[in-house]
Parts: C-alpha cells; structure tokens; sequence
C-alpha cells in the first residue's frame, strides 16, 4: 500500500513539472505582450530550462547522498514559491527571474520523480510502470496547452501559474506518509562542479541571446574557459557530476546525446508553435495551445512502446528508430508551414513528430538507468534530464537568432532531428545491456 501512495506523491510531482512545461507555451504570447516584454520571449524560456538544468546536475547529486525525500521536498517548495511569484509578475524582467527559481525547483523534482520509481520497481516492473508515469506526463501535456488557452481567454494569464499550488502540495503530503528513505553512509557533495557548468552554460547561452550584441565573442570566449575549467575540476574531484568510469558507457553517452536533441526538438516547437499560430496563422490562444495536443499526445503513446522496443533492441531501435519519425514530421511540418498547408495536415506531422520524439526520449533516460549503479542512478537521471533541458534552452536560443523567418526556424528543428537520428541509429547499443557498470572501489 505505501508503495502505491508513495507512486501516486511522485506521479502528481511529475504531473505538476509536466503541467507547467505547457501551460505556459499558450499564455506566453499574451503574456509578454501585456506586459511590454516581447523582445524576451525566448528569455522566459530560456532561463525556465537553464535553471532546470543547474537543479537536475546540483539536486541529483544531492538525492543520492542526502536522500531523495528531503531533495524531492526542497524542489517542490521552490517550484510552488516561484510559481506563486511568477502569478503575481509585474514585469517580463521580474517573470524571468522568478522564473529561474521555479525552473530550479522543477530541476529537482524531475529527477528525483525518475529516482524514486527505480527505487521501488525492478527493471521489469519499470518496463510496465513507465506506461503509468507516460500516462499521466503525456496526460498533463496535452491538456496544459488547452487549459493555459482556456485561462488566457476567460480568467488570466496569472492562473497558468496558480494552478500548480494545491496538487504540488498534496503530493508532498502523500510522499511524506508513504515514502521512507534507506540510510545511507555520510560523503562529501561537490557543489563546485555544478557551480563552473552552470555559469559556464550560462555564459554560452548569454552569447546566443538578442541582446549580445558585440559582447557575443567575448562571452564565448570566456564561456569556452570556464568548459575547459570544468573538465579539470572534474578529473581532480573526489566526487564528480558522473563518475570517470561511466562517461566510457555507450548507453550512457548515446542516452545524453538522445535527451540534448529529444529536449531541444520539444521545448523549441512548445515555444514557437504557438507564436507562429497567434501571429502568423492569426489563430486564438486556445487554438495556439491545442495546436501541440498532436505533439504532445503522441509524445505519450511514443513513450508507451518505446521501453519495449528497448527491451528487445536496444537504444538503436527506441531512440535511433524514434528520431527517423521525429525527423519525418519536422520535415512534413515546415513543408506545411512553408505551403500554407491546412490545420489538420499540420496538426498530423506535429503528431508524427511526437510519436517519434516519445520513445526517443523516454529509452534515452532508461537506458542509463539500467546501466547505473544504484548509488550513481541518481546522478545518471540527473544528467539524462539535464541534458534534456540544456537542449531545449539552447535549441530556443539558437532558433531565436536564425533569419528568414517561421519556415527557417521550423528547418532547423528538422537537422537536428535527422543529425540525432544519423548518429544513434550508427552509433547506439543495438541490443540491451542490463549489468550495471561497476562502482568506483
């Protein structure tokens, strides 16, 4: 019985982290054009999933030394103090910032979700159980957009953010009753390691945005120094974001590589699917936010048989064979934007698109897992999720800066996801591999 509450606490944690990812994509063009802030549209983006990134390389270090219930507790009271501030936002610049908190809570929360449920399932039982968590992720997915629409048209923008405060609070209850951490032996956290990758990511993704201007060299410059700080500090650290012995795993690298592009693929077409409706399409909110229902709809069915495709062969087929239909959708998608093709054709390669990206990204995060050690897995998902984010917010950047345009944009998207396909189907373990890699003695 406790291990169905303590599923039901993080499968609300994942609803509201998923909720809010497109809740806001609907409310966003409005949103910045009440409040005087259009030029930092991608910012409010942007700076959502670089903190994200941060929170999921700092919390998931944290989970496996501290326990996951106390990170799983700190991140959810983050994520629901940043939405309540982000509700009451005078500004775009204020929204941005409140942003940056909540995006550190959800940091926290989307890791630590993954985490717990490997706790308490085997690999078998997560074959099985992922379908619940895709279930309910693809199910707050889809309907955040229509929902967000909804509350643009008929209440206030501010409500997109509001709505998360009482379902993030029950499921901290219901965790707190259910869930019981094992005890674990006291070690060092390094919060250096995520402190340089952050403000060195920080600086790169500064360099992209608009408002660089001629600082862009200089920031790419110092942004490549503080890598390069990283890579060094990394090899002298007694605990490292990844341990050294796994970065030569396959799995690993081919599920860090799949999360960047499955997470840049995604969080780019949320951001500026809708502001092509709203500007280009002259559509309504609430069409603007329906628009990624196909998305996001099969982003959730993808998810459903990807494990099992994985447990059969391997990240090759799940994530290579999920980012050549990724790959055909983005194309069928710019077509049909560059075309003036009809709603419901475009609306069919959005679907397209997601049915490729969910078995793309879901088996990009198991794969990992399944190779981890246990005391590494929470910092493998960490990284696994990260990358996910970290793509995104540098994904918008980029598209943010491309001329020519919506079809541009929308072509670009379409190389990234024939890039991730060429290489995983080349380069990814084409069969499963369920023997964790050793730890470090």
């Amino acid at each position: 019985m406790a291990r169905r509450v303590a599923t039901g606490a993080v499968l609300l944690g994942l609803v509201v982290a998923a909720f809010e990812a497109t809740v806001v994509t609907s409310a966003m063009p409005t949103l910045t054009r009440e409040l005087g802030g259009q030029h930092l549209y991608s910012w409010v983006f942007s700076a959502y999933l670089f903190a994200s990134t941060v929170g999921m390389l700092l919390f998931g270090k944290l989970a496996d030394h501290l326990g996951r219930k106390p990170v799983f507790t700190l991140g959810m009271s983050l994520f629901l103090l940043g939405s309540i501030l982000c509700g009451a936002a005078p500004s775009v610049p204020a929204l941005i910032a409140f942003r940056v908190l909540q995006g550190l809570g959800a940091g926290a929360l989307q890791p630590t979700t993954m985490t717990i449920s490997a706790d308490l399932y085997s690999l078998r039982e997560r074959a099985s159980i992922q379908g619940l968590f895709t279930a309910a992720w693809g199910g707050a997915n889809v309907v955040g957009p229509l929902i967000g629409g909804w509350l643009v048209m008929h209440a206030s923008w501010r409500w997109v953010f509001f709505v998360n405060v009482p379902v993030g609070l029950l499921s901290l209850v219901l965790l707190h009753l259910s869930f019981k951490d094992p005890v674990r032996p006291a070690t060092r956290v390094d919060v250096v390691g995520p402190a340089l990758v952050g403000l060195s990511l920080a600086l790169l993704l500064f360099s992209l945005e608009d408002g660089a201007g001629a600082w862009r060299p200089l920031l790419a410059l110092a942004a490549a120094g503080g890598l390069v700080a990283v890579v060094r500090q990394q090899r002298a650290s007694p605990a490292p974001l990844i341990p050294l012995e796994l970065l030569g795993d396959r799995t690993l690298l081919s599920g860090v590589f799949g999360g960047l592009l499955a997470g840049g693929l995604l969080y780019a077409t949320t951001a500026f699917v809708p502001l092509w409706m709203t500007e280009r399409g002259g559509h309504s909110p609430l069409m603007a936010g329906l628009a990624l229902v196909p998305l996001l709809g099969g982003w959730a069915f993808g998810s459903t048989f990807g494990v099992r495709v994985f447990v059969r062969g391997g990240l090759r087929a799940s994530a290579g064979g999920g980012f050549v239909l990724a790959f055909l959708g983005t194309v069928l998608f710019t077509l049909g934007v560059t075309r003036d093709w009809h709603v419901p054709a475009l609306f069919a390669s959005l679907g397209l698109l997601g049915m490729g990206l969910g078995p793309a990204a879901s088996t990009s995060l198991v794969g990992p897992q399944t190779r981890a050690p246990w005391q590494h897995r929470g910092m493998v998902t960490s990284a696994v999720y990260a990358s996910r984010m970290l793509g995104g917010s540098f994904t918008i950047a980029l598209v943010s800066l491309l001329p020519g345009g919506f079809p541009a944009r929308f072509a670009f998207l379409a190389v990234l996801a024939g890039m991730a396909a060429l290489v995983l189907c080349t380069l990814a373990p084409g069969r499963v591999e369920t023997e964790a890699v050793p730890a470090r003695a």
